[in-house]
This record gives C-alpha cells, sequence and structure tokens, in this order.
C-alpha cells in the first residue's frame, strides 16, 4: 500500500465502519492526523462518506492533544494489515465493455458510480482504483461477508428505482432524477407517447403513474381554465353597459373558446369511449372466457392434451388482464356513471380508492408543466394511452414486474462472445452486445435510450427501432442525462487524485444544480442550452464547442477552470476537452465586457462567437479587439489581470506537456507571439499616450484621437513610428516617453520590463520621488523601439508572414488599449 491517499481511505472506511475498540480508533486517527499534518486532507476524504458522526469524531481527535503516528499498512496477499489487525480485504470486480454510443454509455457509467457512491455511503465500502474495464475496492471487516449481487439488487430497489432514494446518505431516487430531468431537457419537441419500459420496482410504477396522472390533471386544467374563460365572456356581453365597439371582439373571443372547448371535449370524451371503454368489455369478456376454460380444466377424466391446451390458453388469457375482476366489475360502473368522461371517470374512482391515489397524487405534485408537456397530451390517443397505463400500472402485481438489471460489476471478468457480423439482428442487444432470445426480445430503443431512436442499420433495407435488453432500457430510463438538441453534456475531471479537488468536483456540481435549471450524476454536468425570443437553441446557432465554452466559463469561478480538466461529450466522437487557459480567458472577457450568451433583445450574441473562435485559435488580441469594438463597457483593471491569468495557464500547459517557450509545436510559437506582443504593446503604447496627452494639452489644434490612430497605424514600421512619435514632444526634438506602471497595465509593463533585460537595456525603471505614492515608470527612447523590432526581425520574425503577424497583433492589441478610438472607427465605418 504505497499510496497515501489509498492508505487513508482504508483508514477512514475502517473508522467509519464503527466495529473497533477505542484503543484502535484513537490509533487509526492519531495516523490520520499525522497524514493531515503532511498535507492530505484526509477530511476531505471523510466528508465523501456523508456521515456526520465521523466528522465529530475527526475534529475532536484532531483538537486532542494525542501523539500522531506514522505506521504504514501492510497489504498479504488481499488482507491489509496495520499493527498487526486485520482491517479487511482488497477485491477488483470487473465491468463490461463500455457501449459506444454516448447516452447508453452514460446510463452505464452512472449507474456503476452511483452504485459505488451507495457502497461507500451505505456500506463503507470504498474504491481504491478505478479504470474502464475494472474497479479496486477495500471492504472493511464485518461479520457477514459481502454479497455483491445481493448488494447490487438493494442499490436498485432502495436508491435508483425507489421514488425519494435514500435521502440519510444523498442517495437520490426518481424523483431527484426521472422527474428532474422531465422538468429541466426537453426531449422532443412534438412529444411523445407513453414510454415502453420494462417496470422493476412498485416505486418506479407509482412514478411512471404520477407523470400520467400529472397529464391528465393538467389536460383537465385547461379545459376548466378554458371554461371559466367562456363564462367570463358570457357575463360580459349580458352587460348593458357594453358598448357596440367593445362587444364585437369579445363576441370573436367567445366564439373562437366554444369552438375550441368543444372540439377538445368530444375529442378526449370519443377516444376514451372508443379505446377505453373497448379495452374494458374486452377484459370483461377475457374474464368470462378464464371462468369457462376453469370449469373446462375441472371436468372429470379430462385428457392431458386437452388439459395442457386449455391451461396454454388460460395463461394466454392471464397475461392479458390488466384489472382484477372485482376491480374490473367498478371499472365498467364507473364508466357508465361518468358517461364516458374520462376525467369524471378518474375522479369517481380517486372518491372511492382515496387509499390508492394518495401515493401518485402526492407524486404528481413534483411535475411541473415541462414536465407534463413531455408526453403529446392533446392527441386524444395519446392521452387515453396515459389514463390506460396509470391504471395498468396502479393495478400491477409484484409478481408481474419484470426482473432488475444484471450487475454491471462483477466479481469474474465478462467476454463477449463471437456473433455474425452485421448489426440488424434480435439476437443481440443494439446498445451493450448481450445475447438476447429472439422470441422473446421485446425492447425496442426509445427516445429515452437513444438521441436519435430510429437507425438505419448497415445490414439492414429501412431505417427502425432496433432491439436492446432489459437492462439497457431500463438504465436508460433512470439515467438523469439524456442526449437532445437542447443538452451539453460536461465532465468534470481532477487534474491529480488529490482529496480536496475530488471533494470540490462534487461541491460545484451540487451548487450548479442548485443554484440554474442543470443537472448532474457524480462527474457530469447537463447544461440546458438557452433559447432566443423565437425559441431557437443558442447552442446551435453559436455552434455547440463555443456555446460549451461560454457557458462553463461563465457558470464556474477561476480556480475550477484553472485547476480542472473540464470536457465536452459530443455525440460519435471522442470526449473534446475545453482548454483551462481558453476558459479562463473567455471568462474574462465575458466580465471586462459585460457580454453574455443571448443578448438584451433576446438573439444570440454572435460576435462573443466570433471572439470564443479566435480564443480557440489562442488569438486573444483578436478576440479583445472584436469585442472592443463591439462592446459600450469594457473594464482595463480586469482585463489586465486576465491576459496575465491566460500567460500563466500557457506556460503551465506548455511545461505539462514537456516543452519550453523555444519549443517547435503550435502552443509554444502561439505563446512567445502573445508574450512579444505584450511587451512591445507596452513600448509603443507609452510614445501613444505620450502623443494622446500633447495634443490634448495643444486645446483643440488638432485631433487626439486622429493623430493616436495615425502612430498606432505605422507600428508596421519602426523608423515611420519613430518619426511619428514627435508629436509626443512638445519641443518636437526627442523622441522619448514614460510608461507609467499601473493596475491597468500591469501586465504589458513587465512584459516589456523583460524585453528591455533581453535587450541589455538597463536602469531604465524610475520611482517618482516627488509624491509619496512611490510610483515607477519605464524611461523609453526611440532606440529602443529600433533596437526592439531589429532583436525581432532577426530572430523569430524574420519570415514576412511572421513579421505581419506579430505586427499586426501589435496593432489590434493598442487599438484595444483606446477603446473609445476603436468604437469610434466602427461607428465611422458603419455609416
Amino acid at each position: 500500500m504505497n499510496s497515501r491517499v489509498n492508505q487513508a481511505k482504508i483508514l477512514i472506511s475502517v473508522l467509519a465502519r464503527g466495529s473497533l475498540s477505542p484503543e484502535s480508533k484513537n490509533t487509526i486517527i492519531a495516523t490520520l492526523k499525522n497524514y493531515q499534518d503532511n498535507k492530505l486532507d484526509v477530511v476531505a476524504i471523510a466528508k465523501s462518506f456523508d456521515s456526520p458522526k465521523l466528522i465529530r469524531e475527526f475534529k475532536l481527535g484532531f483538537n486532542d492533544q494525542i501523539n500522531t503516528t506514522s505506521d504504514q499498512l501492510i497489504q498479504e496477499g488481499t488482507q491489509i494489515l496495520f499493527q498487526g489487525q486485520t482491517l479487511g480485504n482488497i477485491k477488483t470486480l470487473y465491468k463490461s465493455p463500455l457501449p459506444g454510443e454516448l447516452q447508453s454509455r452514460l446510463s452505464i457509467e452512472t449507474a456503476i458510480e452511483r452504485f459505488l457512491e451507495y457502497l461507500q455511503k451505505v456500506h463503507q465500502i470504498i474504491v481504491l482504483e478505478e479504470s474502464d474495464r475494472h474497479v479496486r475496492i477495500f471492504i472493511p471487516n464485518s461479520e457477514q461477508k459481502p454479497n455483491f449481487q445481493e448488494l447490487w439488487k438493494n442499490f436498485l430497489e432502495e436508491v435508483a428505482f425507489s421514488d425519494y432514494g435514500n435521502s440519510q446518505y444523498k442517495l437520490p431516487g426518481l424523483v431527484q432524477t426521472f422527474i428532474v430531468m422531465l422538468k429541466t431537457v426537453t426531449l422532443s419537441g412534438r412529444g411523445f407517447s407513453t414510454l415502453d419500459v420494462p417496470i422493476v420496482t412498485r416505486q418506479q410504477a407509482d412514478v411512471l403513474a404520477s407523470w400520467y396522472y400529472a397529464v391528465i390533471r393538467d389536460v383537465q386544467k385547461r379545459q376548466i381554465q378554458r371554461q371559466r374563460q367562456i363564462n367570463q365572456l358570457r357575463e360580459e356581453l349580458n352587460s348593458p353597459e357594453l358598448t357596440e365597439k367593445e362587444r364585437k371582439p369579445r363576441q370573436k373571443q367567445l366564439q373562437e373558446k366554444e369552438v375550441m372547448q368543444a372540439k377538445e371535449d368530444k375529442k378526449y370524451t370519443e377516444y376514451f369511449q372508443k379505446s377505453f371503454g373497448k379495452a374494458l368489455k374486452e377484459q370483461d369478456l377475457a374474464w368470462k372466457e378464464i371462468t369457462e376454460l376453469q370449469k373446462q380444466l375441472e371436468t372429470a377424466n379430462l385428457p392431458k392434451t386437452d388439459q395442457k391446451k386449455l391451461q396454454k390458453q388460460l395463461t394466454k388469457l392471464r397475461e392479458s388482464i390488466t384489472f382484477e375482476y372485482d376491480s374490473l366489475q367498478e371499472k365498467l360502473n364507473q364508466f357508465e356513471e361518468s358517461g364516458g368522461n374520462p376525467f369524471r371517470f378518474v375522479e369517481l374512482d380517486q372518491q372511492q380508492h382515496p387509499q390508492r391515489f394518495q401515493k401518485i397524487v402526492s407524486l404528481a405534485k413534483n411535475f411541473t408543466d415541462t414536465a407534463t408537456d413531455q408526453i403529446n397530451s392533446s392527441r386524444g390517443d395519446i392521452f387515453t394511452q396515459c389514463l390506460a397505463e396509470m391504471y395498468r400500472l396502479l393495478e400491477m402485481k409484484p409478481q408481474n414486474f419484470d426482473s432488475l438489471p444484471q450487475p454491471l460489476l462483477t466479481e469474474k471478468a465478462v467476454f463477449s462472445g463471437w456473433r455474425s457480423p452485421g448489426d440488424d439482428s434480435k439476437e443481440f442487444c443494439y446498445s451493450c452486445g448481450v445475447d438476447l432470445d429472439p422470441k422473446t426480445a421485446k425492447w425496442k430503443v426509445a427516445r429515452f435510450m437513444f438521441e436519435r431512436p430510429s437507425q438505419r442499420r448497415q445490414s439492414s433495407a429501412s431505417e427502425d427501432r432496433p432491439h436492446i435488453c432489459a437492462s439497457c432500457s431500463i438504465l436508460a430510463f433512470a439515467c438523469p442525462l439524456k442526449v437532445t438538441d437542447e443538452s451539453i453534456i460536461i465532465q468534470l475531471n481532477s487534474v491529480d487524485d488529490s482529496p480536496q479537488n475530488q471533494s470540490k468536483i462534487k461541491d460545484y456540481i451540487r451548487m450548479l444544480t442548485n443554484k440554474e435549471l442543470n443537472l448532474s450524476t457524480g462527474r457530469y454536468l447537463i447544461l440546458s442550452s438557452e433559447r432566443t425570443l423565437k425559441g431557437d437553441l443558442a447552442s446551435q446557432k453559436l455552434g455547440q464547442v463555443q456555446y460549451a465554452l461560454a457557458k462553463v466559463a461563465s457558470l464556474f469561478p477561476v480556480e475550477v477552470l484553472s485547476d480542472f480538466k473540464i470536457s465536452l461529450l459530443i455525440q460519435g466522437s471522442e470526449a473534446l476537452t475545453l482548454a483551462n487557459r481558453h476558459l479562463i480567458l473567455i471568462k474574462g472577457l465575458i466580465g471586462c465586457y459585460q457580454q453574455s450568451i443571448i443578448t438584451s433583445d433576446q438573439e444570440v450574441n454572435l460576435k462573443l462567437g466570433d471572439a470564443i473562435r479566435y480564443v480557440e485559435q489562442d488569438l486573444p488580441f483578436l478576440a479583445c479587439y472584436t469585442l472592443t469594438r463591439n462592446s459600450k463597457f469594457s473594464d482595463p483593471f480586469s482585463l489586465e489581470k486576465i491576459l496575465e491569468r491566460y500567460w500563466q495557464e500557457l506556460q503551465k500547459e506548455i511545461e505539462s506537456k514537456g516543452g519550453t517557450m523555444n519549443s517547435d509545436n503550435q502552443l509554444s510559437k502561439r505563446a512567445k507571439l502573445y508574450r512579444d506582443v505584450a511587451a512591445l504593446t507596452g513600448l509603443t503604447y507609452a510614445f501613444a499616450k505620450s502623443i494622446e496627452d500633447t495634443v490634448t494639452k495643444a486645446k483643440g489644434k488638432e485631433d487626439p484621437e486622429r493623430e493616436v490612430s495615425k502612430l498606432i497605424e505605422k507600428v508596421d514600421d519602426a523608423v515611420a513610428f519613430c518619426y511619428y512619435a514627435t508629436l509626443g514632444d512638445e519641443t518636437k526634438k526627442e523622441v522619448k516617453a514614460r510608461l507609467w506602471h499601473n493596475s491597468d497595465n500591469d501586465f504589458i509593463y513587465e512584459q516589456t520590463k523583460k524585453l528591455l533585460e533581453r535587450l541589455d537595456i538597463v536602469g531604465r525603471e524610475k520611482k517618482d520621488q516627488e509624491d509619496d505614492s512611490n510610483r515607477v515608470w519605464l524611461q523609453l527612447y526611440a532606440d529602443d523601439v529600433l533596437k526592439a523590432y531589429t532583436h525581432f526581425a532577426e530572430q523569430d520574425y524574420a519570415q514576412e508572414k511572421d513579421w505581419k503577424e506579430l505586427t499586426y497583433n501589435l496593432k489590434l492589441s493598442l487599438y484595444t488599449r483606446f477603446p473609445e478610438l476603436v468604437r469610434k472607427l466602427k461607428s465611422t465605418s458603419d455609416k
């Protein structure tokens, strides 16, 4: 056990189990205190167990004056020993190969992650190491050896497919995953019908039934609201004080609403009578046939062949039964009493069986309009399906539930078997590849599983929904992460395995999930795309990658953008890493120029999109210029800080890849260009500022903005620049300027200072002795400009293309330092 982090995890796991003697507990706390004193955040590890008692023991133990110990854990085979005492065992669990389809992969990955969290919090079994194919765990000593199949079953029943999950350990159930997903992400713009998924627990059936109940409730609410509007209009029209001018629009409005109300009433009633009424009659007929078959089976001396035949018929009929006989008779009576009105029918049944409806009525309160609108209830046939499916789920008996999904972690490695080529077959799951029985395969890909349910398979002649196994179907149902047109899926990973960083990831994701309409599970976060006034998705108009960069940059603080690896998951390709330096710079630009993805007129901010694309190419000066030119506000103080932070991230990334500033790769070249442009900006900015001050003092003899612009346009020629810079000297005899060290030029000041050092120009930094501010400046001359230009022209920018790139970026950088001048140029060009 070489890893200190893993040793700490094991000791904390044993402490959390709570089966130690007081002496052993004190010894382990003393060891953990030694880890804490040596900069290993063991408290962050302890917090991941969600045990307040454990945290209290830590605080009390760490505050006591105890002697720390540095005893190490010893591994003998699979056993872990500490001071001669066996603490537990190491075990390896294996994963099956992950599916290639993004939605299926997310479903399996999140299920595994949630199961491992369940093991840690409920059973103190902690992960020491994980890869795509295995998980290595530590199991603290207990009286009973853990059965992982049984633990998986308990997790599914008590957490994943329960209603509210395990609140004690903050393990979410379907209310926090499935229902929250329905309230957050629109899966289909046109809506869809009832879900065809396996039902594995009573609580899952209740959650789905409550969804359909909420759909019926909201449809009835719309009908009642429209009727109230009709009644109100009728009252207004009966008023003698109403003028003819006021009466006509009300009459038209009343007529439209009455027509719509009659149409809606007819639609829902007819479909209910035709479909549900017919189903009740078929059920009644089936029960009569069952009674008759049972009588025939009771006949004495019935041949075995006839018995088998009758038994087969009886089994088939029982499979088609939704309502038990007594319940069916009630429904038939209620159907007659309601007059075929679906809303009255549900009301009558709810009055007769309040206990049965109590649970789903309570759960239905969690569904918002967004959630119920997922189902296209404006269609009478789909509405009736919701009502029928609600009753099917309410009447469902445990023996009719589908089997729970097979464990995703096994004690023995699972290898895929051989099969024939092609992907158009009922013999295997289209998602995970497991073998299927063609005779019993009934589950097909649905919108809840794949982003595009209908697939044109390689070996198929037409497009269709492929078959999948029950496990993939039900796991996709429970996964809150859905790949849609409006969902942006982000994955957060720590750059290192430090406990504090792992804890930070969970804290930030939890914060964002609570703060905004975002979904999360484990390391994944779904960001819902914003929409324009016309309903267009910003992610589609801005670009998925560019939207993700802007959204992530705006949501997370700078320390997260710097310390974590953030990836964008895209269908059909590898996860795309969002570079830390890009995210930090974009965050700075959004703040400095007060940008937002959706503008005040509810349109997509395409100029922000342009700037982000420049950032992606590591062209920060062009990005800054673009926003300066198109924004009415800029914060030079914050901008300077973010430019310096971007420089630090550039250097850190180059070092992490084993490179240097002189390496022959694109990133090093971009970093060098950035450094050199910043240095030249400081060098030339001093002269531009000098001209501005001198011309302004001349009280209108010349336009200062025009003169500064002329000087900036000459930065590609050192001699011409220095000649024109004489305007900055009131005597027109000497070309010199001061670059004062201020908070709005701190970065370029330091880069200019370092450039002078590289050019062997020393002693130029001066301090103001005239006041107590101790301000410093660099004294600069025309010769310094000429020397710097000569240095760059002879070194890294000898090629004409490179020189033009250097001076072009310098020009943009200088213009950005004079934002009002840039905006004036824009207003002039727009005329």
